[in-house]
C-alpha cells in the first residue's frame, strides 16, 4: 500500500472517531434529530477548499443568509397582503426580487470581501426556510449554533487527523501524503 493511502486511511478512521464522539453534544442537548445540521459546514468547508481563513467568511455569509430570510419573509408578507391569493404576485415576485437583490449586493457591491459568500448565505438562508416551514422549535440563533459547532467538528478533524498522521509517519511526510493530488495529464 502507497504511503499516500496509509496516511488517508488513518486520517479517516481519526476523522470517523473525531467526528462521531463530537456529534454526541448534539445527543447530550437533546437535540438528536438536528445533527445532520452539523454535516452542512462541513460540506461547505471542504467544498471551499478546507482553508481556515475562509471560516470568518462562512459565518459572517451564514448570519447574513438568514438575515435575508427574514427579509424574504417580510417581503413576502407585504406582497402577500396586498396581492392576496395571487401566487405569481404573493410569492414568486417577492422571492425573484430578494434573490436578485442578494446576487447583486454580495457578488457586485461585496464582491471580494467578508460579505461575499455567496453558497454560506445561501445556505443561511435555506435552513432558516426550514426552520420556518416545518414550523421546528428552534429559532435562528440555534441554527448559527450547530454552524459554528458543524465548523468546529471540521476543524477537529482536519487537526486531530493531521497530529495523528504526523506522529504515526512524520510531518513531512504525512503533509505529502495529504497535499492535493495533481489531476492526471497535468
Amino acid at each position: 500500500m502507497a504511503d499516500r493511502n496509509k496516511v488517508k486511511l488513518v486520517q479517516a478512521l481519526v476523522g470517523a472517531v473525531v467526528l462521531t464522539v463530537l456529534m454526541q453534544g448534539m445527543t447530550l442537548l437533546g437535540m438528536l434529530q438536528y445533527i445532520w445540521m452539523l454535516f452542512l459546514p462541513l460540506l461547505m468547508f471542504f467544498a471551499l477548499g478546507a482553508d481556515f481563513k475562509k471560516i470568518p467568511d462562512m459565518l459572517i455569509g451564514y448570519a447574513v443568509g438568514e438575515l435575508w430570510c427574514v427579509i424574504n419573509s417580510l417581503v413576502s408578507g407585504a406582497f402577500g397582503a396586498a396581492f392576496g391569493d395571487n401566487p405569481l404576485l404573493s410569492q414568486l415576485i417577492p422571492t425573484i426580487l430578494v434573490i436578485f437583490c442578494i446576487l447583486t449586493v454580495h457578488e457586485n457591491l461585496f464582491e471580494g470581501q467578508v460579505f461575499s459568500n455567496i453558497p454560506c448565505i445561501f445556505m443561511g438562508m435555506a435552513t432558516s426556510f426550514m426552520m420556518l416551514f416545518m414550523q421546528v422549535p428552534i429559532t435562528y440563533f440555534h441554527l448559527f449554533g450547530f454552524w459554528c459547532y458543524g465548523l468546529v467538528l471540521a476543524v477537529c478533524l482536519v487537526l486531530s487527523g493531521m497530529a495523528v498522521c504526523s506522529a504515526i509517519f512524520g510531518k513531512e511526510r504525512a503533509m505529502a501524503a495529504l497535499a492535493p493530488k495533481a489531476p492526471e495529464g497535468k
